[in-house]
């Protein structure tokens, strides 16, 4: 047996033991991070959002996670959700929930750039989160509706009209009809 390969087979073995003995968490196949590490973290919603541009890249946190940092829901949120250019996954480990969606890359844009010392996070705007959601919720075959619109248990008080603006711009690059409607039916019912 090749050195490395003994060495690999030590590594995993440790993180077996350690994994076992609650010394590390693992994050996903091949990704740990230790317990100490994280137990220690002071800014933990911040190393938590560092870890989900980690577990599936590319990806920026967005919909509902940013949503919630706004008071934008009415209701609470468990996890942190993402966008990707990749597949839709669901990431479940001891630190919690992750889920990434599909976006097309013409609509992986307008994000921020926070700094977890010295890496970056990206992690959508505020209207570029709204439009992510409303996307992705709507893309499927969900008729539009008046109806439709106001059972989305949103805040639009704590969007402003410059905001909703950017959202009714992110609806025209997308090209979704359905969107577009959606976006124009929310706007004449709170912002004109």
């Amino acid at each position: 047996m090749k050195s490395t390969d003994l060495d690999r087979m030590n590594n995993l073995l440790l993180f077996t033991k350690g994994s076992k003995k609650g010394l590390i968490i693992p994050i996903k196949k091949g990704r740990y991070i230790l317990k100490s590490r994280f137990s220690k973290e002071e800014n933990k919603d911040l190393y938590l959002e560092y870890i989900a541009n980690k577990i599936y890249e590319p990806s920026i946190i967005s919909c509902e996670y940013v949503m919630n940092k706004y008071n934008l829901l009415t209701e609470a949120v468990y996890g942190i959700t993402s966008i990707t250019t990749k597949k839709t996954k669901t990431f479940i480990n001891g630190l919690g929930k992750f889920s990434y969606y599909s976006l097309t890359p013409r609509l992986f844009f307008d994000f921020e750039i926070k700094k977890f010392y010295s890496a970056n996070i990206m992690v959508a705007k505020k209207s570029k989160a709204v439009f992510d959601y409303l996307y992705l919720r709507f893309l499927k075959k969900v008729p539009i509706t008046p109806a439709s619109a106001e059972e989305l248990r949103i805040n639009w008080e704590n969007l402003s009209k410059e905001e909703f603006e950017n959202l009714k711009n992110y609806a025209k690059i997308s090209g979704n009809k359905k969107i577009v409607e959606l976006i124009n039916l929310i706007g004449n019912k709170y912002y004109d």
